[in-house]
């Protein structure tokens, strides 16, 4: 009877312990430096992060543990601050050093003050793109049948792409693996604006961006859906989406596109616009140059103004039904 009390203590002390000491396989010393912001949890298992704890780019952390000894995911590190302070990190986020005295030169986003916002008609992208998730669900009536779409904000020049990130997230990424990349930690009020402004958040286009661009953006993900929500904002309550939706099923020219820009954000706006149409004649995108300070408070009009004008080959375009 002794033995069984022993020994049921014992599966009972082990049932307790915290998961993150059960799961780590091998003690580490050392410290990590965090190459990127990326989630700290609490259960790799169960992707748990009280109060969404994020790595700070550059900073150092003491190391605990991995969680395999062999093909390691996450390391254990200490956190300081955060309740609990122990949490897992996945490998990629950054690198190990000898001592926490020791710091690395980082890959870090080119500061840019020029931009491109890239916006998409969704009924045109979906008559090529018919097996997506998000064009097997499009309607007529849909929100993004009648208004513009968000495809990306890049940072300038276009190759200032992928800051911080690793060689095995590239090759995710650039086989369209988007699913396999990790979940992005947004606030619930911009995952549902983003989720209504970017179709392709069924198929994880804001993954994909994120990796690509927003990485080269300077700000964490949440700001940067943000910051381009806010500017495709700015352009569905104004005229030119209003053109748009009046014109469905008819061509409109790009002379009337830049017109709309003009009369909604000032002299010379319209210039900064780039219509790109498909082969058939749909009209695609706009691309539109940017540019200034899209770190702090902004708005459309100051950022267009101070803009790169913009070539265009396509002089009009259909404006594609769902």
């Amino acid at each position: 009877m002794i033995n069984i009390k022993i020994k049921l203590s014992a599966i009972t002390l082990i049932a307790f312990l915290p998961f993150s000491y059960s799961q780590a396989a091998e003690k580490l010393k050392g410290c990590f430096q965090a190459e990127k912001s990326c989630e700290a949890y609490r259960s790799i298992r169960k992707k748990t992060n009280p109060n969404h704890v994020l790595l700070e780019t550059g900073k150092t952390y003491p190391l605990v543990a991995k969680n395999k000894a062999n093909a390691a995911s996450h390391y254990q590190i200490i956190i300081k601050g955060a309740t609990p302070k122990r949490r897992w990190v996945a490998i990629e986020c950054g690198q190990v050093l000898d001592t926490c005295a020791e710091t690395k030169a980082l890959t870090s986003p080119r500061r840019s003050d020029e931009y491109l916002l890239a916006i998409s008609w969704q009924a045109s992208f979906c008559e090529t793109h018919k097996s997506k998730a998000e064009c097997k669900t499009l309607t007529a009536t849909r929100f993004d049948a009648q208004n513009l779409s968000l495809h990306g904000l890049w940072p300038q020049p276009r190759n200032n792409v992928y800051c911080g990130v690793s060689n095995k997230n590239k090759s995710i990424d650039r086989a369209k693996r988007w699913h396999l990349l990790d979940p992005l930690v947004l606030e619930d009020n911009t995952k549902k604006a983003l989720k209504k402004l970017m179709p392709g958040f069924a198929s994880n286009l804001q993954r994909h961006e994120w990796i690509k661009h927003g990485t080269c953006y300077g700000k964490n993900a949440n700001d940067y859906y943000l910051d381009a929500i806010k500017l495709l904002q700015e352009i569905n309550n104004s005229s030119v989406a209003a053109l748009f939706r009046e014109n469905i099923g008819k061509t409109i020219t790009l002379k009337q596109i830049r017109q709309q820009f003009k009369q909604n954000f000032g002299q010379g706006s319209g210039d900064k616009v780039n219509l790109r149409c498909d082969r058939k004649g749909r009209i695609a995108e706009l691309w539109i140059n940017l540019k200034g300070n899209v770190q702090t408070n902004f708005s459309l009009s100051s950022l267009l103004k101070a803009a790169p004008n913009a070539q265009s080959n396509c002089k009009s375009g259909v404006v594609d039904p769902a």
